[in-house]
């Protein structure tokens, strides 16, 4: 399975193993891997290649079987690299490629400005596997007619085979799966709301992750060995539900009122009050407010009725606010009728996370700390 992920990813997919780079972009592989190519390389080894190719050497169905699970980890990584490459000529930056046992994944830096770019960066990986699957798939007719079912031309067969079908997996329209992603470009491009679609799309990938599930009950129950499906359908459905959330919370937060979620500035300050004499006058509003504080050449910053709850209340009589307050330089400037996504975008790139309101007429009228808006938008 490939795919790609703006978000950290969970433990098993980390890189243990640090290959080298491509295009600039980190590769690794996570240790599990390992394991379950020593298990492919037995099962190819010791199991189909005697089946389907009778009479060769022991010897020569190890090497076939390492030179075949080698191919098809790089056909993976190739997949990878199909999402990375398109991605970071939409301009985003690639943090990390990763194989791990499950296949592989890019860790792109950002999402994708537009359903454009989505859909390139998500078709790009699976286009990869269909070009490798028709190349291997090419040479098998080539060499057949050659060599005969030799295991040279399995292989090329199973390349082939393996590629074709992955790419046909990860078009199931379902996220995390790259057919996901390109539903939600579809529904993106349709609505014009990115969180909405995406969270729809994973929606459909909590169904066939429980669909999977299902399935690999059924081949218990019929003797069949549903291990792997079971937990491929749960790996589906959790990351889903994970992108279910987030995309849900991204949208309450962009959609968030500014308005509403502003703390008022009332009258200045000193900065040589105490917090307890801070909680005093805090106690004069029914809702959190912001002081800011006054200096001999104005305001030289903000200092937020919430700082009384950050402190212990035995310490509040010795602590003074000066040691709270959120200096100029670390805001940027919003108007009252703005959307909350574009100021979460604009504090992104200038690296602040605290907001002076302005109002129509520029007075300034209000503070937001975005710290807890830009963990919830990420």
């Amino acid at each position: 399975m490939g795919s790609y992920t703006r978000k950290r990813c969970d433990p098993i997919m980390r890189q243990s193993i640090r290959l080298g780079s491509i295009a600039g972009i980190p590769v690794g592989l996570n240790w599990g891997l390992l394991l379950i190519a020593a298990f492919y390389i037995f099962n190819l080894a010791a199991g189909i290649l005697p089946a389907a190719v009778p009479g060769a050497s022991t010897s020569s169905y190890w090497i076939a079987a390492s030179i075949g699970i080698f191919l098809f980890f790089g056909s993976i990584l190739a997949h990878e690299l199909g999402h990375a490459l398109v991605a970071q000529r939409n301009g985003i930056k690639v943090n990390a490629i990763t194989l791990w046992f499950l296949g592989g994944v890019a860790l792109l830096d950002k999402e994708a400005d537009n359903p454009g770019a989505e859909f390139r960066i998500a078709i790009a990986g699976p286009a990869v596997s269909v070009a490798l699957g028709a190349l291997f798939g090419g040479l098998w007719l080539v060499a057949s007619p050659m060599v005969g079912g030799t295991l040279f031309t399995f292989i090329l067969g199973y390349l082939s085979i393996v590629n074709i079908g992955l790419a046909i997996f990860n078009m199931l329209p379902a996220a995390p799966l790259d057919g996901g992603r390109v539903l939600a470009a579809a529904l993106w491009w349709r609505s014009g709301n990115k969180n909405t679609a995406r969270a729809n799309a994973a929606k459909a990938g909590e169904v066939v992750g429980t669909g999977f599930m299902g399935l690999g009950l059924l081949l218990f129950f019929i003797g069949g060995n549903g291990f792997i499906t079971i937990f491929l359908g749960w790996f589906i459905r959790n990351g889903a539900r994970h992108e279910r959330q987030r995309a849900e919370r991204q949208e309450r937060v962009t959609t968030a009122d500014l308005r509403a979620s502003m703390q008022p500035l009332v009258a200045p300050i000193n900065r040589g009050i105490t917090v307890s004499g801070l909680e005093a006058l805090s106690g004069a509003y029914d809702k959190p407010v912001a002081f800011p504080i006054a200096g001999p050449n104005g305001p030289s910053g903000i200092v937020s009725s919430i700082s009384v709850h950050t402190t212990r209340p035995e310490e509040r009589p010795h602590v003074f606010i000066a040691e709270l307050i959120v200096p100029w330089d670390q805001f940027t400037s919003a108007r009252v009728g703005e959307q909350m996504e574009t100021i979460l975008e604009r504090a992104r790139n200038s690296g602040k996370d605290h907001v002076l309101v302005y109002d129509e007429i520029g007075q300034q009228v209000g503070y937001v700390a975005l710290n807890g808006f830009l963990s919830a938008a990420h």
